[in-house]
């Protein structure tokens, strides 16, 4: 995987007793300064990360991007309350 670590815009959702948020679909700002939306197909984990001193939650997912199966992972800070599209 390529790490990218670009900005998205997210939908989640949160589970009744969760704490966490859990990615559901996601929009990509492409290079031409179109959105493409992602349906999130598999969520495959989910671990805690501190890299830096800024903790951050990865998801590792898996989607079908442009009729290809695709794995990539995303990254929600949790110091700000970010996404990104973290490696693809």
């Amino acid at each position: 995987m390529k790490i990218v670590a670009k900005p998205i815009k997210a939908m989640v959702v949160f589970e009744y007793k969760g704490k966490f948020p859990i990615p559901y679909k996601f929009k990509l700002q492409l290079d031409d300064g179109s959105e493409q939306l992602i349906r999130i197909d598999k969520r495959l984990d989910s671990y805690k990360q501190k890299i830096g001193g800024i903790e951050a939650i990865i998801y590792e997912c898996q989607s079908v991007i442009d009729g290809v199966e695709k794995r990539y992972k995303l990254k929600y800070i949790l110091s700000n309350c970010r996404w990104q599209l973290y490696a693809i």
